[in-house]
């Protein structure tokens, strides 16, 4: 071996060497700086992962000059991941899209579940959030809100929403609203789309999805279900809630047997609670304080803090608990009944068909109404003889949480609401303008525009 070819030897293996080392170091991924209309705490590093519950047809991805990028697919069990690369201006050709620059980009991966392993099908890499949704059918109209929406102002958010209702697309439209989240429901009048998103309204992220297109070249068409699995209840906020129905002047906290203090408030008058934490089941309940939910079920446990409102503002509170279990404090408010108690934190929410059947269950003797919604689900009972208790709960079907509780027994009566929470509202039928595409008219362009082409390549392979 020549002296030459040595040094070129020992070059090339420290230049190696320090590119193995260059190349091993992990790349951070850069601050991504958030524009003032979305929130400005969003975590731009993490990957969010969306479970996929149902999926149908094909999502051929198409891009805003109308070419095929990549006919991807996932299945029930597979997964959508999203990583954010930053906002930038808004494509020029996304113009039926009523959300303005700047605009979320990101990448965004399909993976298919084979045999129980997650495989990956496709990555498209730092695409804006309207091509996103505009190919995922993750909104409607001109309200392609996608995977992110901005939170700065919720009222022009719902005023938008509800102005899809007419055009080409028209249909019924419904926002429902709870302390956390924000839906909104599409029913096309055609029936070629029904589409239902739920955003969480702190982040703008999109925590459920629910969409489902009419066939147009697939003949399963297309439907696509899924939820954001990084979602959980922030237990650091302190929840409020408004007191508009109070008619006694005192009532007695019991420690279960035992008698601990004096408590009372008015219309006007503030109830906040704090969870500390889940923790097993008081294992000194009594025996009658009977239990709809199994004893292996952790449960909330809370700070409690009740107010009066004076002339000049709240006074107290008139009752201050630390660290009581949730079904302590609504045994003794009365939010429950009977054997089922959830008070301010209802368990098993991710089951709500066993939530359904116990409150049914543990209605003797009594009458049990559950009224579901797309966020909220409500349990009325009205008992049969007795001391004769009224009781109607409204609960957030993502957390859990109490949103509405009016109950009234004997003497008693209680009703407030989670500061936050405001009714379902609907869209007002409009004469149609005819002037808003819709994904019908925009699938069925690209199917006339692209067959030909299809047809032209054909024969011209042929004449070749």
């Amino acid at each position: 071996m020549t002296k030459k070819s040595m040094l070129l030897g020992l070059l090339l293996f420290i230049f190696g060497f320090q590119g193995f080392f260059i190349f091993s170091i992990p790349i951070s991924k850069a601050n991504i700086t958030i524009p003032s209309n979305f929130y400005f705490n969003l975590d731009t590093n993490s990957t969010y992962v969306y479970n996929v519950t149902e999926f149908g047809g094909d999502l051929n991805w198409l891009g805003f000059d109308y070419i095929s990028k990549y006919n991807t697919s996932t299945n029930i069990g597979g997964q959508i991941t999203v990583n954010f690369t930053g906002f930038y201006e808004k494509n020029p050709d996304d113009m039926y899209n009523a959300f303005q620059s700047p605009m979320p980009y990101m990448n965004i991966e399909f993976k298919e579940n084979v045999g129980g392993i997650l495989t990956s099908n496709h990555t498209f890499y730092n695409v804006s959030n309207g091509e996103i949704a505009s190919n995922t059918a993750l909104g409607y109209n001109y309200f392609k809100s996608g995977l992110l929406i901005p939170i700065n102002n919720m009222t022009y958010l719902k005023e938008l929403a509800l102005a899809q209702d007419s055009g080409f697309m028209s249909g019924k439209i419904t926002v429902e609203e709870s302390s956390n989240f924000i839906s909104f429901d599409f029913k096309q009048n055609s029936k070629f789309q029904n589409t239902t998103l739920v955003y969480e309204k702190k982040t703008g992220l999109l925590i459920w999805a629910r969409t489902k297109l009419a066939p147009i070249t697939n003949p399963l068409g297309y439907n696509l279900e899924m939820f954001l699995t990084n979602y959980s209840l922030d237990l650091t906020n302190t929840y409020s809630y408004n007191v508009t129905n109070f008619n006694q002047a005192a009532i007695f906290w019991y420690d279960w047997n035992n008698y601990f203090d004096t408590w009372t408030t008015n219309e006007g008058g503030i109830v906040n609670v704090s969870f500390t934490g889940f923790y097993p089941k008081n294992p000194y309940e009594p025996e009658w304080a009977t239990d709809a939910f199994p004893n292996n079920v952790p449960r909330a446990w809370l700070n409690i803090e009740i107010f009066y409102k004076g002339f000049s503002g709240q006074i107290g509170p008139q009752i201050n608990l630390n660290n009581i279990s949730n079904r302590e404090a609504a045994i003794q408010m009365t939010i429950g009944y009977g054997a089922m108690q959830p008070g301010f934190l209802i368990p098993l929410i991710d089951n709500l068909s066993f939530i359904k059947e116990k409150a049914l269950a543990t209605a003797n003797p009594g009458e049990v109404e559950i009224i579901e919604n797309e966020l909220t689900v409500q349990i009325n009972y009205n008992q049969i003889g007795g001391s004769q208790q009224i009781t109607s709960l409204i609960y957030e079907k993502m957390s859990g949480l109490l949103q509405w509780v009016y109950t009234s027994v004997g003497d008693y009566t209680l009703e407030m609401n989670l500061i936050g929470f405001t009714l379902p509202k609907k869209s007002t039928p409009t004469t149609p303008h005819y002037n808003i595409p819709s994904y019908g008219f925009y699938v069925l362009g690209l199917v006339i525009l692209i067959s030909p082409l299809i047809i032209f390549r054909n024969i011209k392979s042929k004449i070749k």
